[in-house]
């Protein structure tokens, strides 16, 4: 690699740099007969035989500046894979950051990521990064680059090496994990872009640098040219498993423990270039991470992201409504599929009796999923999956068993297109069907658009969407949609104005997700952003946000004006400051109350700091406020740290605290507001609730090598409320005292998760796991008794254990 930074190469940097301005950039790959041998050295003179381009410019700290270290790239390929070859030169190659950890973690580490819009949609792109310790990291880039998902993995090569002026890596990208349009005649030309991390000089630098003024990243990327005659084989992989687990399930169940085994497999297979037919038999997803536990003294479901790896892949072809600020209306919500029987949570035990089996998820079946992008610009989506019948057993007091159905069979279907145009808009449709046994089907559809205007300054999305839910005798179908009108593109002055509403009978959650208020309402958004800031700051914005939304009664339910800032420093600290004004605003029967309930104005004050993320200790911490006029109290308070003691090692503990006083709501017991009734009608009952909640967890992983590694997670959640002063809702701003019990509504909860997770990629393609999960939950009801206490009494509450033994096979055909 010879000193090449050292040649006054800069010059001819900075002259390309300047004629990159004149147009868009270019790439050519160089087709070679033998592919390149992938050890990270870059030293086969085929690699010759490729223009290397030099001239990235820094995104960060100082946008738009030459980098400080020079780097090469270079791409061949063959008619099986794309081989991109980098050399990341470097003046100081004692102070390159190595960190090694597990596949997918984000690594504080210098590193190099290509990134390929295989389907030119500038909508969406594959992403490939490896860190210099040679840790590979994939994903997904959506919404013109706004959306990154990394639960997506592909089966491709890297290797690193590292020089006495620098560090080089190798990718192999086979283009069976790419997606293409076939060209029988011309060549591919395909966006793609680089980007490169210094870790000690938080530095980073992109081939093709899209400016923060810009809130799209794809569509500005260059074009990669050069890949032609390329007829890689329809490709097909299986992916067979098989898999064992031991149950002690102590909290709800007689029939403990138990020991399960099962086999399956997932398929892979290339219809032609561009659509990918997924298909998945008796799927295991014991391996996915656990949910972290909540407290939600709400109406509203707790909204849990997606991780079985079936579902997540191809995600981006099914979001609905998608937008410039990432609000999509999610008509297809994959986790109902395989989600807790709906019967599950009301199995309880005879007298005398008990509860011998119930199973806490739906088996699944098997899926299918075809999803792909036409030559034309149509991109399509189809899923459909069949899941089982769910029973619960239960015993009584002479031994006599009987069976409970908690999930009737069903099937769920999705299908979704969406047409692409050269100038960045699109068009789609998406249509959901989810039918059970006894139950009338479930249908759910939409049209949506985000169109690019005038020059691609301004955006205008928005969508419609209709349902008819399958929970009434007789459903009813409800109607939703939004406009929203946006300045992405601009130097300093950005501006929003979006308005949404959906019908009292808008009820997609038999497929979807909609957990928020039925009503009409929107915001308007003006965002000041300096990126070139004098002084200590790199850079800073603030926003003033006034939203409000009413109900169908015409009743205000909500009204804020806010003003955020937030700002980095040159020593990489970040600062949020943000303080809103909440106005008086109504409950309604959306949020639990029968009538309506006049809120009190009240007050956001939020302070958010974040510490140079390079530090082998580094941090966070969040504090809020919210008190109200009525006299209510409320802070938060959570603190994280993220400790590397070695390359090898990475700890994160979080701590959460939260402090309510004199809070003025409904009594909320057993997922809803309490009612009483007097005189014939029906009353919410309220009171005054103080609350206390302590969130501890602490997240690692050791990792052995590339292919090992170990990682646990742990959470302690207690959470105490107790309510005083009773009363029942007569109307907005009146209340009659209710005679119930001091304490008789107390809760006092702790929850306890652990997951501890070995894998070993033993081969690519194909990993083993194993996996211990605990669960433990108990509730005193006595909210005397504090915290201490009972982070004592955790370990002594009953658990749920399970351990997992998963082994799978990647096979390619």
């Amino acid at each position: 690699m010879g000193g090449f930074y050292r040649t006054g190469c800069w010059l001819t940097v900075a002259l390309l740099a300047l004629q990159s301005e004149a147009g868009a950039k270019e790439i050519t790959a160089v087709r070679v007969e033998q592919p390149p041998v992938i050890d990270g050295r870059l030293t086969e003179s085929l690699w010759q035989q490729a223009g290397a381009v030099l001239d990235f410019t820094q995104f960060d700290p100082i946008e738009g500046a030459l980098p400080s270290e020079l780097t090469s790239v270079r791409i061949l390929y063959t008619d099986r894979a794309l081989y991109v070859g980098v050399i990341c030169y470097d003046s100081r190659p004692q102070g390159i950051v190595r960190q090694l950890t597990r596949r997918d973690r984000s690594s504080e580490a210098d590193r190099f990521t290509v990134m390929i819009d295989s389907f030119r949609d500038r909508h969406s792109a594959f992403v490939f990064s490896a860190n210099v310790s040679g840790v590979q990291s994939d994903g997904i880039l959506s919404q013109a680059g706004m959306v990154y998902e990394d639960t997506w993995d592909a089966v491709w090569r890297v290797q690193t090496r590292v020089y006495r002026d620098g560090w080089s890596a190798e990718f192999e990208i086979p283009f069976h994990e790419l997606r293409f349009a076939a060209q029988e005649a011309g060549e591919h030309d395909w966006g793609i872009n680089f980007r490169r991390y210094i870790s000690r000089k938080h530095e980073i630098t992109e081939w093709v640098m899209v400016p923060r003024s810009e809130q799209l990243q794809i569509p500005f990327w260059g074009t990669l040219r050069g890949v032609r005659g390329i007829r890689p084989p329809l490709h097909l992989t299986v992916v067979p498993y098989v898999s064992g687990s031991a149950e002690a399930l102590q909290q709800a169940v007689e029939e403990s423990p138990s020991w399960h085994g099962q086999a399956g497999l997932d398929l892979k297979y290339g219809l032609t270039n561009n659509f990918t037919l997924d298909a998945t038999i008796n799927p295991d997803f014991g391996q996915v991470e656990v949910d972290r536990a909540v407290l939600n003294l709400t109406v509203f479901e707790t909204l849990f992201p997606e991780r079985r790896p079936f579902f997540v892949e191809g995600a981006q072809f099914f979001s609905f409504g998608a937008s410039v600020d990432n609000s999509p209306l999610p008509l297809f919500f994959s986790r109902r599929i395989g989600k807790q029987p709906a019967g599950a949570s009301s199995v309880l035990p005879p007298a005398r009796g008990a509860v011998v089996s119930n199973p806490q998820q739906t088996t699944i079946l098997g899926a299918l999923k075809l999803s792909g992008r036409s030559s034309g610009g149509t991109a399509l989506g189809v899923v459909s999956a069949l899941t089982d019948r769910e029973v619960a057993t239960v015993r009584d007091s002479t031994g006599a068993r009987q069976t409970i159905r908690t999930e009737p069979r069903g099937s769920y279907s999705v299908a979704r297109v969406r047409q692409d145009f050269s100038d960045g808009s699109w068009i789609g449709m998406i249509g959901t069907l989810a039918a059970r046994e006894s139950t009338v089907p479930a249908l759910a559809g939409g049209l949506d658009w985000n169109l690019r205007l005038g020059t691609g300054t301004h955006s205008l999305d928005g969508y419609l969407a209709a349902a008819r839910p399958s929970l009434e005798t007789i459903p009813r179908v409800g109607v939703s949609g939004r406009l929203l009108f946006s300045r992405v593109s601009a130097e300093h002055w950005f501006y929003a104005a979006s308005y949404d509403a959906a019908s009292r009978t808008f009820d997609i959650n038999d497929l979807g997700y909609f957990a928020r208020p039925r009503d009409q309402g929107g915001y308007l958004q003006l965002l000041y952003r300096e990126n070139s800031a004098p002084g200590p700051f790199l850079r800073y914005g603030f926003s003033l946000v006034p939203e409000a939304r009413w109900n169908w009664d015409n009743i205000a339910t909500h009204r804020e004006t806010g003003l955020r800032s937030s700002a980095e420093f040159r020593n990489f600290w970040l600062l949020d400051l943000n303080y809103s004004y909440r106005h008086p605003a109504y409950d309604d029967a959306e949020s639990g109350i029968i009538g309506t309930y006049r809120r009190p104005a009240g007050h956001t004050i939020y302070i958010g700091l974040a510490s140079d993320p390079r530090a082998w200790l580094a941090g966070d911490l969040l504090l809020a406020a919210t008190p109200d006029v009525r006299g209510k109290s409320a802070y938060q308070a959570f603190l994280g740290a993220t400790m590397r003691p070695a390359a090898w090692v990475e700890l994160m503990p979080w701590v959460g605290y939260q402090r309510v006083r004199f809070e003025e709501t409904g009594v909320f017991v057993g997922g809803g507001i309490l009612t009483t009734e007097v005189g014939g009608q029906r009353h919410s009952v309220f009171g005054d609730r103080d609350l206390d909640e302590l969130d501890l967890s602490f997240r690692g992983i050791i990792t052995f090598t590339r292919s090992l590694s170990l990682q646990f997670t742990t959470q302690v959640l207690m959470a105490r409320g107790t309510y005083r002063n009773y009363r029942r809702l007569v109307d907005a701003t009146t209340f009659a005292p209710e005679a119930i019990p001091e304490g008789q509504y107390d809760f006092n909860t702790t929850t306890f998760n652990a997951n501890v997770l070995l894998r070993w990629e033993y081969l690519p393609g194909s990993t083993a796991y194993l996996v211990w999960t605990q669960e433990r939950y108990g509730d005193s009801g006595v909210y005397g008794s504090g915290f201490a206490d009972r982070f004592k009494d955790t370990f002594a509450l009953p658990h749920d254990d399970v351990v997992l033994l998963k082994v799978s096979y990647w096979l390619s055909f």
